[in-house]
């Protein structure tokens, strides 16, 4: 399939609220079926809002309260096992809340310092369990009734200057495939002075030096397995298996690097210029290559596809939170951003 060089982008979906959010979700929250989109607020508060083309958004049709503070990150997960789908919360309190059927229930004091990333880790068994990271460098693993692990990256970093204090960027939990062919699931972390730690089950298996500080990750198939075999995108210790997962890596510099057999490419994919915040992939229609979505500290979202940019839409401020959902039932997925402006748009990829 050849692929096009520009793709337009067209907004089937916006509204502005008045209340501040740092976070946008869209998932089914409480329920095994139909779309919510999540707001997590500056004012510790989740609201919740029913996700269809036609939806009323001016008031959620759900608010839960975490009794925190600033709402930095969340999700959405069946971790209970009780009910459908819990809501966790991260906050800029270090407090960890989660929700079941529409209650709190727990909040975990995990630091001192603020939650800016969560995701959810899944064992070789299937058990789930919530990973966090804060601003000191920490990195903790949970389950609603206790701790499983934590790591300080303070300790694990030796080449750093004593006066030096670690903080994560971002964090991805993602199945990788190794050298034996066998998959399984890591935990990808980032600092500030450059390093990419990759974690199992609660240990530091490898850490790498990166071109820049990583900001952003996502997994997906963004480089085709022949133009890493051939060295137009250099990886040391190579492999072309299109069954290797491999990972976006998204810097500060605005540069974008692949991560590929647990190596980092030496080659920048794209370089947004400015600032990257997040990075998200969206499966391209009949095609073996992922389109690469990318925000930052510019007003807009960046499309990638195979290493060149391919589309562009202007949003009113810049971009503070993205998701992908199919909003619109077709069988295809749409881009989900949130603005600094309190603007929230919905973005879909026009295949003709």
């Amino acid at each position: 399939m050849k692929l096009k060089e520009i793709y337009n982008i067209n907004c089937i979906v916006s509204f502005s609220t008045k209340y501040k959010f740092n976070v946008l979700l869209v998932g089914s929250a409480f329920s095994q079926s139909g779309l919510n989109l999540l707001l997590g607020g500056e004012d510790g508060i989740v609201r919740i809002y029913e996700f269809v083309q036609k939806s009323d958004f001016t008031q959620p049709k759900l608010t839960l309260e975490t009794k925190g503070g600033s709402i930095q990150t969340l999700t959405v997960h069946d971790l209970t096992k009780f009910y459908n789908n819990d809501v966790i919360v991260g906050d800029s309190c270090g407090m960890l809340t989660v929700f079941c059927n529409r209650q709190i229930l727990c909040r975990s004091s995990l630091s001192d310092d603020s939650i800016n990333c969560l995701q959810i880790d899944k064992d070789d068994a299937g058990n789930s369990c919530i990973v966090t990271a804060d601003d000191s460098g920490c990195i903790s693993a949970v389950l609603p009734s206790q701790e499983l692990w934590r790591i300080n990256l303070n300790n694990v970093i030796m080449l750093k200057e004593p006066s030096q204090q670690v903080s994560v960027k971002c964090l991805l939990t993602v199945n990788l495939m190794d050298q034996a062919g066998q998959r399984s699931n890591y935990i990808l972390a980032t600092d500030n002075i450059q390093h990419l730690h990759i974690i199992r089950q609660g240990l530091v298996v490898m850490t790498t030096k990166t071109p820049s500080i990583i900001t952003a990750m996502c997994s997906g198939h963004f480089v085709d397995s022949e133009k890493i075999s051939d060295g137009s995108v250099k990886v040391e210790g190579g492999g072309n298996s299109k069954d290797h997962t491999q990972v976006a890596l998204g810097s500060a510099t605005g540069a974008i690097y692949i991560l590929h057999n647990f190596m980092v490419t030496e080659d920048e994919y794209a370089n947004a210029k400015y600032p990257i915040r997040q990075l998200a992939s969206l499966p391209v229609s009949d095609g073996p290559l992922d389109f690469l979505l990318c925000t930052g500290n510019f007003n807009s979202l960046q499309v990638y596809l195979d290493g060149k940019s391919v589309g562009q839409y202007t949003t009113p401020d810049w971009i503070n939170s993205m998701d992908t959902a199919d909003i619109d039932n077709d069988g295809k997925l749409e881009i989900v951003v949130s603005c600094l402006d309190n603007s929230v748009l919905a973005l879909k990829i026009l295949d003709t």
